[in-house]
């Protein structure tokens, strides 16, 4: 459901959506991240499932393999 807000002049707005889950991470001081340079995204990926799953890694499986994968092709390069 959209928050509305009211404002001095009585009208009611919308308030913005929330940006997705670490949409700006990997552009942070986050070194971590950084390192992860292509697979950066499926590291993102993988924490908004587990942030949206209450942590359960089960139900990330997909996320899990996909980062795997990256990281493997990354250390064959």
């Amino acid at each position: 459901m959209e928050k509305v807000t009211e404002n001095p002049n009585s009208e009611t707005q919308p308030s913005p959506a929330p940006p997705p889950n670490h949409q700006m991470d990997a552009d942070d001081d986050d070194e971590n991240v950084k390192q992860l340079k292509e697979c950066s995204s499926l590291y993102l990926s993988l924490q908004d499932c587990l942030v949206d799953s209450n942590r359960d890694w089960k139900s990330c499986q997909k996320h899990v393999q996909a980062l795997k994968e990256c990281h493997e092709r990354r250390m064959k390069k």
